[in-house]
């Protein structure tokens, strides 16, 4: 898998995210100094809450604009077969007692993590560095086995 495309999949993801966070800011700030939601008395609160949905969507848009900036920033490392697992790893699992067809499964560990990209018609998961799941992969290497719930995986990839 290329890592430099990896990485474009995800820039172009965070650019759809960012267009969905500002179609959704501009809709709740519309609702909220819409002339048919002023309040009618005391208790109606529609353009109050939706004034408090439009600050909501405007610091999603800045946090997504700040991950974005970080990921165009990353210079995505190289890794070989020898080395141990970091920031930057791309690496395919599979389970130690696999019967019959190969199942393996690719972690992305990056600095945004909780999303899926498709490359090659393979789903490769973005784990977050700080995600239990990276911890656990930190420092281990090609053919290291960890226990991942009530199953063994090996590490059969790196890149």
């Amino acid at each position: 898998m290329n890592k430099s495309q990896l990485k474009s999949c995800l820039l172009a993801l965070l650019d759809q995210e960012i267009d969905v966070a500002l179609a959704a800011a501009r809709t709740a700030q519309e609702s909220a100094s819409h002339e048919g939601n002023k309040p009618e008395n005391q208790y109606d609160t529609l353009s109050l809450e939706a004034a408090y949905l439009a600050h909501g969507q405007s610091e999603r848009i800045w946090a997504l604009q700040q991950e974005r900036i970080h990921v165009a920033r990353w210079a995505v490392p190289l890794f070989d077969e020898d080395a141990v697992l970091a920031l930057g790893a791309l690496v395919g699992l599979e389970p130690v007692a696999a019967t019959g067809a190969s199942i393996r499964r690719w972690f992305w560990l990056t600095p945004v993590g909780g999303r899926t990209l498709l490359q090659s018609e393979q789903s490769v998961q973005l784990v977050s560095i700080s995600a239990p799941l990276a911890k656990r992969l930190l420092k281990l290497g090609l053919d290291d086995e960890l226990q991942l719930g009530p199953d063994v995986w090996r590490i059969v990839a790196v890149s």
